[in-house]
């Protein structure tokens, strides 16, 4: 890609006929934070927007949002563990009938009802990769969403011992992970790295640390991948985003944002470029378990809405179930739309972000009631909205955006005094 392509094309990747609010204030509060520049960015134009560094390291850089996340996480995830007297194994989610098949033994805290949940399933195949379809209940389903647990599986070096542990590290690893990373792109756009805590305390990553789930890892990778982007590593960027895509569907999101904007813009090379490696390793697999199995598995998932928070009314009259989903769910995401409409009302496109945000919040509205069901699935579906409102409000350097996002970091407090049984005790 020549010179002038690369700073018409990439370079306003994001930014594409954005009015930029007024210059940042300079206040010292908490969300006020701005560093030096340092030049261009990839993903936004205009001068100064990349925050420099060069800051000697002291005790007060180990005060990040990364650092307070992972000391919440893990305060947290001992509360529950002592209090509930789990062992790691419970984390896995395994169900009476699942045990049973595999013929495993059987101890008190390590069963969770008949069914069981998906972490199971991702500890089956990290244990045994080749022979784990027998413990299924759709093998081919499950085994779409195989980067977290073959990853496991490398980590743990084979030994079934050191898979509960192994699973539930990758995910805290990718959570801490996640909020360094948005906080080093707030940064870069001289905004307070403190906003990152939305990514970190959503309560769907905490449900998919509890449940062993891959969604930390996805949207970890998925971070990684728009740091790459702003970095101008186009390849890397979508060599990472296509991993993401193979850990978990709905990360397609993100790279199917991207490939919109460049087919608007005429940009083929980047839509070949993130069109064949951010997808076709995901077709290739699930090609390859269609030889396997006969079927992709993609059926199997619930079905998507045509009304509105159809899937969430549905539960209206269950009061238990339904005031949760409505508190952490409903109103996030009606604040969500208002946010949305807001900007694009002052016609705040600010390019591929606009439109990723859009489909996030439009997946999240028109989810099934399976989805809605619980509140571990209803969080785990909708990170993919956090990430998105933040990408928004990064690049278009929107605080009304960014401060708005700050209920999904409410949402994490909620759910934490809900399984501590502070508040009461969440349906399952």
């Amino acid at each position: 890609m020549n010179t002038i392509v690369s700073r018409v094309h990439v370079g306003s990747l994001f930014t594409d006929q954005f009015r930029l609010e007024p210059a940042l204030q300079r206040a010292r509060g908490f969300f006020s934070y701005t560093t030096h520049s340092e030049g261009g960015s990839t993903i936004g134009k205009g001068k100064g927007q990349l925050a420099g560094g060069g800051s000697s390291f002291g005790l007060a850089s180990l005060w990040r949002p990364s650092i307070v996340v992972g000391l919440l996480y893990i305060v947290f995830f001992m509360l529950v563990t002592i209090s509930h007297h789990y062992p790691l194994l419970h984390y896995v989610h395994i169900g009476n009938y699942f045990a049973s098949v595999a013929r495993k033994p059987i101890r008190p805290g390590e069963l969770n009802g008949a069914g069981g949940y998906d972490g199971q399933f991702y500890y089956f195949i990290a244990r045994d990769p080749v022979h784990a379809a027998s413990l299924m209940d759709d093998a081919p389903y499950r085994y779409q969403r195989i980067v977290y647990p073959l990853l496991a599986f490398i980590l743990s070096f084979h030994q079934a011992a050191l898979l509960p542990p192994v699973l539930l590290l990758i995910n805290f690893a990718s959570i801490v992970l996640s909020v360094e990373i948005v906080a080093r792109l707030l940064e870069r756009y001289q905004l307070s790295p403190w906003y990152s805590l939305a990514i970190g305390l959503y309560f769907g990553q905490a449900t998919a640390l509890l449940f062993d789930t891959t969604e930390p890892l996805t949207y970890g990778l998925l971070c990684a991948g728009l740091l790459l982007l702003d970095k101008k590593k186009m390849t890397w960027a979508a060599i990472v985003m296509g991993i993401a895509v193979l850990s978990r569907e709905t990360a397609a999101l993100f790279p199917g944002g991207l490939i919109v904007y460049y087919l608007f813009h005429r940009n083929w090379r980047e839509v070949f470029r993130f069109s064949l490696i951010s997808f076709l390793p995901t077709i290739i697999w699930y090609a390859l378990l269609v030889v396997i199995f006969g079927k992709t598995g993609l059926t199997y998932a619930p079905t998507f809405q045509l009304i509105p928070f159809k899937g969430l009314f549905v539960f209206s009259s269950d009061l238990p179930r339904f005031i949760p989903l409505l508190v952490m769910m409903f109103i996030p995401t009606i604040i969500g739309w208002l946010l949305f409409l807001r900007a694009t009302i002052k016609r705040q496109w600010a390019g591929a972000t606009w439109f990723i945000w859009f489909i996030n919040l439009a997946l999240v509205t028109c989810l099934a009631p399976g989805s809605y069901k619980e509140l571990v699935s209803a969080g785990r579906l909708s990170m993919g909205i956090v990430l998105a409102i933040l990408l928004y409000g990064w690049q278009s350097r929107n605080k009304w955006v960014l401060w708005g996002a700050q209920i999904y970091a409410l949402t994490g407090f909620i759910y934490a005094l809900g399984i501590l049984q502070i508040i009461g005790h969440y349906p399952s």
